[in-house]
């Protein structure tokens, strides 16, 4: 297993220890290490290692060589190496301007006669945290119902074939009933318990949730076992706080995802890993301390081959203390070198390094139903749910979300299915939805109104047995308003806005096209020849060479509306327009146009007219033209 080399110097604060070893003449040429390069010629030397409440004699400036170290040197004394330095933060210490002398000579008034400060700055001990979820199958099968609670109910989960099933994992709740793991379904059924049914995916969903509470904390983690995770923490207390800070921060997020976690601290991946599944709540163990506070654990901890756990056993040896202090020969002739990396591992002195894991790509959640769903109202409480969990671990993340997915599976009887005879009904089995926004959201509620306004419009065709709704992270978008006040509608509601319009009016009108959207232009010189994007946001305009403006707009009827004209030597001479007859006192024309020959769908053929038409007095200009393929006229619009 690869090792994880830490300074044999990390200690704390108030188990540094001040060690001074004073060699004289040649022998102060050992002190330095290889490579490296003296500030002057050798001559005797002090090597110190320090505790940070003790003064110490040296001198500036300060220097740093290739191995990182403090370097120090002056008249007198000509070198001063620190071999390592530990404090929880970067502190200036006072030296003096002494003559050369053993430094564990010197007395108050030298210690008080100190004119210069330096700034020492201090090693980082290496620290993991180990985030484990204790019952894990019985916490994602609590999570599903809301009618249970993991730490007030006596719940059990049994897995396995129909005919066989046992208990795969209780709650204490549970085992103070006397259930044990491994008991079979009649054993576990005469006690007063819960029994359920394994749940893989809420396990994994779990699993998911407690390496998105790891990565708000650190880029370092380790997808140790389901429900278990590892991160590295060195440095962060200066950002969080303490190891006590973190570890209620953590159970503080992981509370938010529905999950009870235990947390521990120590120097190595593995020290916290044991002392998080043996301990409750938030466990810190001091670098030097692994041994003596782990020694209660009990063997089940390690999780050891069953042969090796009923070996120990029969010696007698059930805890971490027993396991610690067996002599290390006979334990390897019985046990081989395996014998003796247990022991290391029951002493705390293991020291691996973390295999990092990739941050989650999607966000998902996903509740089963024991019995169909067919009503809305029911559905939209279960949907609720599962948009807070995900914006709870989106919002731990510090991300954001512009795009979800619903899938419903449904249930489906063939023998049910009303169908006329000869036909074969393909079964639906799931059912999908996609929302998108314009810019990415926090906010759960925009998401649950958009889904209750497309499901009512679009409802599913048979009852649902499973929701999963996955949201595509993203980053949060930050937007200015203006001085006095927001420079328009929010994205989010405008786009609620959006939707409740067609569910009023539709999607779709007869030909297909959106009836709610953007317009945008086609390529094409087809008369009004354009298209309505349901997204605005989709919609990309090009640049292009500007044109004359004209003092005359034609103001369009959709669709154009249908007339009747009289002709004089091909001339349009009268309109029969809405039930009354106009004399056109002038006309232009014709134009004609056409195209889409290629498609007999697209084909279009057509020849207009620009008329004048007297009006209560006045004078209207429309634009009228004659449809080839129907032989029929039209009024396209009027002139402003």
């Amino acid at each position: 297993m690869p090792e994880q080399h830490v300074h044999a110097g990390q200690l704390h604060e108030s188990e540094a220890v001040f060690n001074v070893v004073v060699p004289s003449g040649d022998e102060a040429a050992e002190v330095v290490d290889p490579g490296e390069q003296p500030l002057h010629s050798p001559t005797p030397a002090v090597t110190a290692q320090f505790a940070p409440a003790l003064y110490f004699a040296s001198v500036v400036p300060v220097w740093r060589n290739q191995f990182d170290r403090v370097l120090l040197g002056e008249s007198g004394v000509e070198f001063v190496r620190i071999v390592s330095f530990v404090a929880a933060e970067p502190r200036w210490e006072f030296v003096e301007k002494v003559p050369p002398k053993n430094i564990l000579q010197k007395t108050n008034s030298d210690i008080a006669g100190c004119e210069q400060k330096i700034a020492v700055i201090p090693q980082v001990i290496a620290c993991y945290c180990c985030l484990y979820t204790p019952d894990l199958p019985v916490q994602a099968v609590v999570k599903d119902r809301s009618d249970l609670c993991y730490l007030k109910d006596a719940v059990a989960v049994l897995d396995g074939p129909e005919s066989q099933q046992k208990v795969l994992s209780c709650n204490k709740r549970a085992r103070d009933t006397g259930l044990q793991v491994g008991m079979t379904k009649k054993q576990a059924e005469t006690r007063e318990i819960t029994l359920t049914k394994r749940s893989i995916h809420q396990e994994a969903a779990i699993h998911s949730a407690i390496m998105d509470c790891g990565f708000s904390i650190s880029p370092l983690l380790e997808s140790t076992c389901p429900g278990t995770i590892i991160i590295a923490i060195t440095g962060a207390q200066r950002l969080l706080g303490s190891p006590m800070d973190i570890g209620e921060l953590l159970v503080a997020r992981a509370a938010d995802c529905g999950i009870k976690v235990h947390i521990a601290f120590a120097s190595n991946p593995d020290t916290a890993l044991y002392a998080a599944r043996g301990f409750s709540d938030i466990t810190v163990i001091e670098p030097g301390q692994e041994a003596v506070r782990m020694a209660s654990l009990p063997i089940k901890v390690l999780q050891l081959e069953e042969e090796t756990e009923a070996a120990l056993d029969i010696w007698g040896i059930r805890n971490f203390h027993s396991l610690s202090t067996l002599p290390v020969l006979p334990l390897v002739q019985r046990l081989g070198q395996r014998g003796v990396y247990i022991q290391q591992r029951a002493q705390g002195r293991v020291n691996r390094k973390l295999i990092p894991a990739e941050p989650n790509a999607s966000f998902q959640e996903s509740i089963e139903l024991d019995h169909g769903l067919e009503l809305l109202e029911p559905m939209m409480f279960l949907i609720n749910r599962l948009l807070q969990q995900l914006f709870s671990r989106l919002k731990i993340r510090s991300l954001a979300t512009d795009q979800i997915q619903i899938s419903l599976e449904l249930e489906h009887y063939p023998d049910q299915q009303s169908k006329p005879e000869g036909t074969v009904v393909a079964p639906v089995a799931l059912f999908q939805r996609t929302i998108k926004l314009p810019v990415p959201t926090q906010d759960a509620s925009i998401l649950l109104k958009l889904l209750e306004l497309q499901l009512a419009e679009h409802p599913p065709s048979a009852p649902v047995k499973k929701l999963m709704i996955e949201a595509y992270p993203a980053a949060i978008r930050f937007m200015q308003s203006g001085l006095l006040g927001p420079r328009g509608p929010e994205p989010a509601k405008l786009e609620v806005a959006i939707q409740r319009l067609r569910c009023v009016v539709g999607e779709q009108d007869e030909s297909g096209s959106h009836r709610v959207g953007v317009p945008r232009f086609k390529d094409s010189h087809k008369v009004d020849s354009h298209e309505v994007l349901p997204r605005p946001w989709e919609v990309k305009y090009k640049k292009g060479r500007a044109r004359c403006a004209s003092n005359v707009s034609l103001r369009t009827f959709r669709p154009p509306l249908r007339a009747t004209i009289e002709l004089k030597d091909n001339v349009p001479s009268a309109i029969l327009f809405k039930g009354r007859r106009r004399t056109v006192s002038r006309a232009s024309g014709p134009w004609y146009k056409n195209g889409g020959w290629w498609e007999k769908a697209e084909e279009w053929n057509r020849s207009e007219w620009d008329i004048q038409v007297k009006l209560h007095g006045c004078y209207g200009f429309y634009r009228i033209f004659h449809d080839h393929q129907s032989e029929q006229w039209f009024v396209e619009g009027t002139y402003d």
